[in-house]
């Protein structure tokens, strides 16, 4: 349901040590394929790139400026959070000390991975309560988006869906999301989209949410 490429070059360091700020002829060399992580202050949530991490704490871009000295909690994966402090920030770019070390290959992995096979944790989910509306071939009826990821969405449901079944999501400031539903669960569901969602676009949507 992820897309694997879009998070392996994300450095990992086994050192207690905060990331530093790059220097500038290495952060040119650096690509944008990077893990996403989410960023939970404590007047928002915003998603980030963690560009390097370790037990002490990680590098992060971000989207939004934020202040030195910020208490903020890191999403590595969704099951994954981390209380953290901002201790530096140059550019787009933060360094977060974590409050308590962390066990690097634990927290990439994620704790509710899915079957043997399964290689990497989903992409952080923003919570978030908005009405949309879900058509399929044979229905249209109102709905309210619960989270929302580059890769998919979760929604409440007065009606009865089935796995696989294909939907558009209409959720306003967006483009039509379309892809299937993955799974049903009392009055929830969850599809995973057949285009993901690029990370400027959910990021401005949140913006101006």
């Amino acid at each position: 349901m992820d897309n694997y490429e879009a998070h392996d070059l994300t450095a990992v360091s086994f050192s207690a040590v905060v990331p530093a700020p790059p220097e500038r002829r290495v952060e040119e060399r650096q690509t944008s394929l990077l893990r996403i992580g989410k960023l939970v202050t404590t007047d928002d949530q915003r998603l980030c790139m963690i560009r390097n991490i370790s037990s002490a704490g990680a590098l992060l871009k971000l989207y939004q400026p934020i202040d030195i000295g910020a208490q903020v909690e890191v999403e590595v994966t969704p099951d994954c959070p981390v209380a953290a402090t901002v201790i530096w920030t140059q550019d787009d770019l933060a360094g977060v000390a974590f409050a308590e070390a962390i066990d690097v290959v634990e927290a990439l992995k994620g704790a509710s991975r899915m079957g043997p096979y399964r290689r990497i944790a989903r992409t952080p989910r923003l919570n978030i309560r908005r009405p949309a509306k879900l058509c399929t071939d044979d229905l249209e009826c109102a709905v309210t988006l619960c989270d929302l990821s580059l890769n998919g969405a979760k929604f409440e449901t007065e009606e009865s869906l089935t796995s696989d079944l294909e939907v558009a999501l209409f959720v306003e400031g967006l483009a039509p999301l379309t892809g299937r539903v993955r799974w049903c669960r009392e009055n929830h569901a969850g599809m995973e989209f057949d285009i993901p969602v690029q990370m400027d676009v959910l990021v401005a949507w949140m913006g101006g949410a």
